[in-house]
């Protein structure tokens, strides 16, 4: 028996039918706190699946009332850092393939002190940037 099977607020609401594991669930979702811990027990393939998984996305983020999106290539990722006087993406390309990320503003790479424009940043295989901005509260 699953350990998330003896939690309470769980919630199991599409059982898979045939494959690999059929009458299991495809997506679990758990309370955990003021939020939720969403599990899926397979990865859709193809297109369809690549559009679902973002639907799903998008869906969950508003949920949790996700306010900031980043526009990326596959296999890139960013992470956003906020302190009272600055935010700082860290960005990442993660599949060896390089990638892009678009800049809402124009920030600092806080790794060569250079400008960093706003609009289309270009990250080679593997490589990382942090780009600083200007936070919002200390611009008010």
């Amino acid at each position: 028996m699953p350990p998330y099977s003896r939690c309470k607020n769980i919630r199991l609401p599409s059982p898979l039918i045939g494959g690999p594991s059929p009458g299991l669930s495809f997506l679990t979702e758990m309370k955990r706190g003021q939020g939720r811990i969403v599990l899926l027990g397979s990865l859709p393939a193809g297109d369809e699946g690549s559009e679902m998984l973002e639907r799903m996305l998008i869906h969950y983020g508003k949920e949790a009332n996700v306010t900031r999106m980043a526009e990326v290539t596959a296999g890139t990722i960013v992470a956003p850092r906020e302190s009272e006087t600055e935010e700082i993406w860290v960005i990442v390309n993660m599949n060896g393939e390089g990638g892009s990320v678009t800049l809402p503003r124009e920030g600092i790479d806080k790794l060569s002190g250079e400008r960093a424009a706003a609009g289309r940043l270009e990250v080679g295989r593997y490589e990382y940037r942090m780009i600083g901005f200007s936070s919002v509260s200390s611009r008010k």
